[in-house]
């Protein structure tokens, strides 16, 4: 993501999430408005701890070195992808183990084009399980957290417009960030995906990138109204903030 990150708004997350912004001469009539959110000022926070003591749902894998190469293949003579750690937002680096054949690791990328994936060094990352995932339906606008098999979490939400429609496919958490005021509107917390819009390629300063977030708005939730972001009340992204670690899988379905 190019720096300053600002997690692609109202749905989805372009906002890469922003380092700093410019003040308001005047107040935004429109608090759904691509200004609304670029002169929103967030910042990384920690994500919950993953839990060790039980066998996960997924390996999430952590940068060990200052920068991860990411490769087509195993052995290939160059990497096509290099990420660095801490990201630019200042967030530990992330990825989703999809195999693990010993030296090799193939994980999910948090890159264009959505779902992505390569092959990285295992010596490059340290290893854990994380029980939690999350699964959003988009035709039931319905946001759902498990633990293992068993359902933590039940919320509605609101989803992108049929202009900016929020992407289906797996993917995973990548930035936990806390905006400066929780009237913004991102709400209280934001969660940057490894997914991008279909449709934007840059919003708000950032670069399309898709979030799970709060909301000053609660009464749209239920509705299709965001740039492609999942929106969610605060007390819903607050449960969230407390229990999902960065690496979790979000599965977002048709």
């Amino acid at each position: 993501m190019a720096p300053p990150n600002r997690i692609l708004a109202t749905a989805l997350v372009s906002v890469a999430i922003l380092s700093s912004c410019a003040e308001r001469s005047a107040p935004i009539a429109d608090p759904d408005s691509e200004q609304a959110y670029a002169e929103t000022e967030l910042s990384p926070t920690p994500a919950a701890d993953r839990d060790h003591q039980r066998p996960g749902e997924s390996v999430v894998a952590t940068a060990a070195v200052p920068k991860v190469e990411a490769y087509r293949k195993p052995d290939a003579r160059k990497p096509f992808q290099s990420f660095d750690h801490p990201s630019s937002y200042g967030t530990p680096r992330v990825f989703l183990v999809q195999e693990d054949i010993g030296d090799w690791l193939r994980v999910m990328l948090p890159i264009r084009p959505n779902e992505s994936e390569g092959w990285v060094r295992a010596e490059d990352v340290t290893l854990a399980t994380n029980p939690y995932r999350i699964e959003v339906d988009l035709g039931e606008f319905e946001l759902r957290a498990y633990k293992h098999d068993r359902m933590v979490l039940e919320a509605p939400a609101a989803i992108g417009t049929g202009g900016t429609p929020t992407p289906t496919g797996r993917f995973f958490t990548t930035i936990l960030a806390k905006p400066s005021s929780p009237a913004s509107p991102y709400g209280k917390y934001a969660y940057g995906l490894s997914a991008y819009s279909d449709v934007l390629n840059t919003f708000a300063g950032g670069d399309g990138q898709v979030a799970i977030h709060g909301t000053n708005q609660p009464a749209l939730i239920g509705s299709a109204v965001s740039h492609g972001c999942v929106r969610v009340d605060d007390a819903t992204i607050t449960k969230l903030a407390r229990r999902i670690p960065l690496g979790t899988p979000v599965r977002i379905h048709p």
